[in-house]
């Protein structure tokens, strides 16, 4: 929506034409808002662009199949009459600022005659007139209007003193005629297909004829079997406000309510911080408040099954029963892991061992944990363990840690693999090779990392400086310390890249991507790495077959050279087909990408650096100048920046049940 457009819809003008009696409402159930428009405009007996429109119910399946597949919308008529809008002021509607109380927009009505007949009288209103408006004392106009409703016998003298007086009441000037009942208004009804919804219609009455009152509607609908969820208010509002040849809703039903399913509430943590917290004055870090072990004793409860609930029936405008569904039950045994059982009376999985308690995919086990009092090295040898993994000490240069579980390394890590199905954390950082690897399908946690090549599904999380390494993160890539800094390599996250400093003073090169994960481009690396060498190995192919078939002209081949040579053709034909598929794969992949691109941001708290060069999502964007507290996004198509967004939040994972 452009700016001239949104001032126009927010100012007072506009909202007092929107709210005036001047505007009506009809609720309809419809298969697009274009139908919807056209039904609308032929009850309103108006043009189509007199109208605007809000969906109350977008599409669904319906109840039970009922009534599905429809929007149910509410279309309103603004009737200008013959007004005229008036400026006060010359008002600049292509201004951005908030918009004023005083607007000094105004719309000229002249004096206003309303004449109501219903059951216990006649009643006469007379609003004064609106800004410039024409004021209407003429006793003429009255008896006119007077006329047109068929009302002959009144009293005259407060006739004309409501005339004179022009307050915009209603007040009582004579009683109805009761003989005149074969002109009163006409009352009609429809019902919805779903029979969820009653509108009555009342026509105008003429000649004298009384308008419907509640009592009347009330009789319509019981005399047709409209029994339930009789709308009283909103049928009195419209009575009020006098809606003729306009449905009005009468009655709605209850729709079913389905019962919630069973499911499965956790008693214990299995979701952890993964930012610390700074305590003291100086900042430092409470690595306490970074535990990735919850451990849990024998015997304790760990969750709980939740029972499902039946639901509630719907009934009809017709009373009719509408069945519901009740929800689903599911067995609590499905979800046990290792060392874990369920409880005596069958509602609480309860922990078989003392231990670390950890939710691997939809399974939740207890697993014990191992710990290395000291070093990672020639005394305990890789490490390969089904649990979780503790290290009081360091990882020496060339061992491995694998774990299925979290490892805590209280020390360093050198250069050597690390992997864990759950989180690593490296009190005091990594220090790697462009040989090594530290993979987690969970957090990466680390003070810091240098030349070191990460893989985290989830966040990686440093509190001082992140040197010339490749780090991608399948949520965020987080430098919070105090100097926390990020320079050369690359860091690849789906949704932020947030530190403190980003990029060198040298200005070496340092890539920051973000928006598309990095499993992706890290499957889309590796495929166009594979193309390029079968495209090494075409190449080596045709270049045999075209020496072994040139020497075939000169020389008959023998059978060792024939075998070759068919070797080779079959060779690439075999690499060629693989080829096309590689580069299939690898398109498929890249549109894949583009569809799943999230919204991310790159984010400097106190300065990002030349040299860095941004990919958000397909916009690239090399920095050659420094930015200060610095927020940068992609819109458009288009690298945008804008202040400083903040610090990091604390990203819990979400519950998996």
């Amino acid at each position: 929506m452009n700016e001239l457009k949104r001032k126009i819809l927010q100012s007072n003008f506009y909202k007092n034409i929107y709210s005036s009696q001047n505007s009506h409402s009809v609720e309809l159930y419809v298969n697009s808002l274009e139908q919807g428009m056209q039904e609308a405009s032929a009850i309103f007996q108006c043009p189509v662009y007199e109208l605007t429109y809000k969906v109350i119910r977008d599409r669904s399946r319906g109840f039970l199949g009922i009534g599905g597949g429809k929007i149910f919308v509410r279309y309103t008529h603004i009737e200008y009459e013959k007004s005229k809008i008036n400026m006060g002021t010359d008002k600049d509607y292509t201004s951005i600022d908030s918009e004023s109380e005083d607007d000094n927009i105004l719309i000229d009505k002249d004096t206003k005659i309303i004449i109501r007949v219903k059951r216990n009288g006649v009643f006469l209103k007379v609003s004064p007139p609106v800004a410039d408006g024409k004021r209407i004392e003429d006793i003429t106009a009255l008896e006119s209007k007077l006329i047109e409703s068929g009302v002959k016998e009144y009293d005259s003298n407060l006739a004309k003193k409501i005339l004179n007086e022009q307050k915009g009441e209603y007040e009582k000037i004579a009683e109805w005629d009761s003989s005149k009942s074969v002109y009163n208004a006409k009352l009609s009804y429809s019902v919805t297909e779903d029979k969820m919804q009653a509108f009555v219609t009342m026509s105008k009455p003429s000649n004298g004829g009384r308008e419907m009152d509640l009592e009347d509607i009330k009789s319509l609908l019981e005399n047709s079997g409209i029994i339930y969820g009789i709308q009283e208010d909103g049928i009195n509002k419209s009575l009020e406000e006098g809606y003729f040849n306009i449905p009005i809703l009468a009655a709605e039903g209850k729709p079913p309510v389905n019962g919630k399913n069973a499911r499965i509430e956790f008693l214990v943590n299995v979701n952890k911080k993964i930012i610390p917290k700074f305590i003291g004055e100086e900042e430092s870090i409470d690595y306490k408040d970074l535990s990735i072990v919850e451990n849990v004793e024998e015997g304790q409860k760990l969750a709980e099954k939740i029972e499902a609930s039946e639901g509630e029936e719907g009934t009809t405008v017709f009373g009719d029963k509408i069945e519901t569904k009740g929800g689903k039950d599911i067995d609590p045994k499905e979800i046990l892991g290792d060392n874990v059982k369920m409880s005596e009376d069958g509602k609480f999985i309860i922990a078989s061992i003392n231990g670390q308690v950890v939710l691997k995919g939809k399974l939740l086990s207890v697993e014990p944990i191992f710990e290395v009092s000291g070093d990672v090295g020639p005394e305990t040898g890789n490490i390969n363990f089904i649990g979780s993994v503790l290290v009081k000490g360091s990882v020496n240069d060339n061992y491995s840690i694998k774990a299925e579980g979290n490892i805590d390394i209280q020390g360093t890590v050198g250069k050597c693999d690390l992997e864990a199905k759950g989180d690593i954390m490296v009190k005091l950082g990594i220090q790697g090779n462009e040989n090594s690897f530290v993979r987690a399908g969970g957090d990466v946690i680390a003070k810091f990392i240098q030349f070191s090549n990460i893989e985290a599904g989830n966040n990686v999380v440093v509190t001082e400086a992140i040197l010339n390494s490749n780090i991608d993160a399948d949520s965020r890539i987080i430098l919070i310390g105090k100097r926390a800094s990020a320079s050369g390599g690359r860091l690849r996250a789906l949704t932020e890249v947030n530190g403190k400093v980003l990029g060198s003073q040298a200005g070496t090169k340092t890539l920051i991507e973000t928006g598309v994960s990095p499993a992706k481009r890290r499957a889309i690396d590796s495929m166009e790495k594979e193309k390029q060498e079968l495209d090494m190995a075409i190449e080596e192919l045709e270049r045999g077959i075209k020496s072994l078939e040139q020497a075939a002209k000169i020389k008959k081949l023998d059978d060792e050279k024939k075998e070759q040579l068919q070797s080779l053709k079959e060779q690439l034909e075999q690499s060629s087909s693989r080829r096309e598929e590689v580069v299939l794969n690898r398109e498929s992949m890249v549109q894949q990408m583009e569809i799943e691109k999230v919204e991310s941001t790159v984010s400097a708290g106190k300065e990002m650096l030349s040299g860095v060069e941004l990919i958000i999502g397909s916009a690239e964007f090399s920095i050659r100048q420094n930015y200060k507290a610095v927020t940068f996004y992609e819109e458009n198509g288009i690298i945008m920046s804008e202040k400083y967004r903040g610090e990091p939040k604390n990203d819990k994972k979400s519950n998996r049940k």
